[in-house]
């Protein structure tokens, strides 16, 4: 859907933070209905302001080029660092992963009851969509923040996108799945998808041969939690089953109440985890190599706002370029020569300095900005980028 950079934003007193751009590709950019749905739902995400949402900071278009601006979050997405935990074969305890769900459903109870501005009394809150682990972010400080809001509902509600939407299956509800209309239910759903997958550490929704992923996600046929021997884990079970429910009716009916459930389980069997430890966690074991490479960007972002390290002046032309002065006199004899030959050399060619003309500026100016392009490819290549 988008391009994803990292940028520096100032204040007009020279403040500076980092931010992330989501830069919508040039083939949605096109498409009206879909530019028109994005806005209006980035408009209502810009509203929200809670510690468990990444904050919408700006949406623009610059140059025929709509671009999402939101808050940087140093650290890893929940999908990445369930990687990352794979290829080391380190367990994420599960302390941390019940942890990490209850701030989203912190995150999901505000946005589901938040009243935009404007709004008619009694109006739904904002449903997300695509509660997924690539859209929670996790700090090395421990926060945890749900990112994206109303953003799938653009992509959603546009038939063309349908290539886009079946990458995003692993998480639908299945109403949703279906095509039929979602309330916040669905976000509970996914959600419930979420810790089912925490527990096991492995995929709940699979293809089965030609069948698509969006198609098992309309049937819906949820595996039993899996046993991990943690204490009154029956309780734990009936939480993840009930957010399971295919029947919205039967299923949470308020991101609250998985909550209330979800955080009993935790203290009465001691599993809740303080952010601070969790964020000890993290960069004990990822940050290091994560923060090398936020570093050597910044490094680069500050290298572009300064422009080139070395201005490189045309101070003259080789001598051979320029005929000999009409009434110049023939060079002296090295018997009658009172100076040294390299200070006559040196006075004629002071006397025959010239200014650059605007070609040779020019291609000055390209180099420079060829040598910046190609450090900025080297270090790509060393994965410093």
């Amino acid at each position: 859907m988008a391009d994803i950079y990292l940028a520096r934003t100032k204040t007009a007193l020279g403040a500076a933070r980092l931010v992330v751009i989501k830069e919508v590709i040039p083939q949605l950019v096109d498409n009206e209905h879909f530019v028109e749905m994005l806005i209006a739902e980035a408009k209502l995400a810009a509203q929200l302001s809670h510690a468990n949402i990444a904050r919408v900071e700006d949406l623009g278009r610059e140059d025929g080029i709509l671009f999402i601006a939101m808050e940087y979050v140093e650290g890893i997405d929940l999908r990445e660092l369930l990687r990352r935990c794979t290829r080391r074969k380190l367990a994420l305890p599960i302390g941390y992963s019940l942890s990490v769900m209850c701030e989203v459903l912190k995150a999901l109870d505000y946005a589901h009851r938040f009243a935009p501005e404007g709004a008619d009394p009694g109006q739904q809150g904002i449903v997300h969509r695509d509660v997924s682990p690539s859209n929670v972010l996790l700090s090395f400080d421990g926060e945890v923040k749900l990112c994206d809001f109303g953003i799938a509902s653009a992509m959603t509600a546009d038939e063309t996108l349908n290539a886009t939407i079946e990458g995003k299956a692993g998480y639908m509800s299945p109403e949703h799945a279906r095509g039929e209309p979602v309330d916040t239910r669905a976000d509970l759903f996914a959600a419930g998808i979420m810790l089912w997958e925490l527990l096991s550490g492995r995929r709940m929704y699979k293809r089965h041969g030609e069948l698509p992923l969006i198609e098992v996600a309309r049937r819906a046929k949820v595996p039993p939690p899996p046993r991990c021997g943690l204490p009154r884990e029956q309780e734990l079970h009936v939480v993840v089953r009930r957010a399971l429910t295919v029947d919205r009716q039967d299923r949470y009916q308020s991101a609250a109440q998985m909550l209330d459930d979800l955080e009993g389980y935790c203290v009465s069997s001691q599993l809740l985890s303080s952010s601070m430890r969790f964020g000890g966690w993290l960069s004990e074991h990822f940050a290091a190599q994560q923060r090398q490479r936020v570093r050597a960007r910044q490094r680069v972002l500050q290298a572009l706002e300064l422009g080139p390290p070395v201005v490189m002046e045309t101070i003259s032309r080789p001598l051979s370029s320029y005929p000999p002065p009409a009434d110049s006199d023939p060079p002296p004899s090295p018997a009658h020569d009172t100076n040294p030959p390299h200070s006559a050399v040196r006075k004629r060619a002071a006397s025959r300095v010239k200014s650059p003309s605007v070609a040779e500026l020019a291609l000055l100016t390209a180099g420079s900005a060829l040598a910046i392009f190609a450090l900025l490819w080297v270090l790509s290549r060393l994965g410093l980028l």
